[in-house]
């Protein structure tokens, strides 16, 4: 039983071995109570917690706010690994846009592309394209991955799958990336508003 759930605990993102056996112990020490509400509050997550069909990002609202907004830039799609990412951008109140949550990055070591939201994403800036071809403004994608060697290789593969579109004719693509401001090997997760600021605002 103890071991099965330090296992649990090692599925999620960024815990080892040691944080998972804390993460135990802890929950060995609380009272029934505690567990209990956990647990109920774990089983309404996928009763509350909705998937956004457009962007995919995760929201507890009536409609995803963000892509149902007016006011948001239809010709800006900026593409984020995860929710968290997406999260800390609209914090810092300097982008306008559309988001695309990819749900991971290409790791260096296995192709696992099949899991990722690529062909969810091909469609999406297919439909934009189309939906954006009365503006006088170029449809914009940014590629705002962390600055990691999986980052890098996930933007290569990004640049190299929308190359038709591209090329196709009709109203061009501008694909750019975040510019000075990330550090290599810094995530998005962990950036504060003025790194985001600066690498956003020296995108190329």
């Amino acid at each position: 039983m103890f071991d099965k759930l330090i296992e649990s605990f090692l599925k999620f993102p960024g815990i080892g071995p040691r944080q998972a056996k804390r993460f135990a112990y802890f929950l060995a020490g609380q009272d029934a109570s505690f567990l209990k509400n956990l647990s109920e509050l774990i089983l309404d997550i996928k009763k509350e917690i909705k998937q956004c069909g457009s962007c995919f990002r995760f929201y507890a609202a009536a409609k995803c706010d963000i892509c149902s907004s007016a006011g948001r830039d239809k010709n800006i799609l900026m593409i984020v690994e995860k929710d968290v990412d997406l999260e800390n951008i609209e914090k810092a109140g300097i982008y306008n846009g559309q988001y695309f949550v990819l749900g991971g990055v290409l790791s260096l070591l296995k192709n696992h592309a099949d899991k990722l939201r690529f062909k969810e994403l091909f469609e999406k800036v297919k439909m934009l394209r189309q939906s954006s071809a009365q503006e006088e403004k170029p449809l914009e994608i940014i590629l705002a991955l962390s600055a990691t060697s999986e980052g890098e290789n996930t933007v290569i593969y990004i640049e190299k799958i929308l190359e038709p579109l591209r090329q196709a004719q009709g109203k061009p693509i501008k694909i750019t990336r975040l510019g000075r401001g990330l550090s290599t090997g810094t995530e998005l997760e962990y950036s504060d508003k003025e790194t985001i600021k600066s690498a956003l605002e020296s995108r190329k």
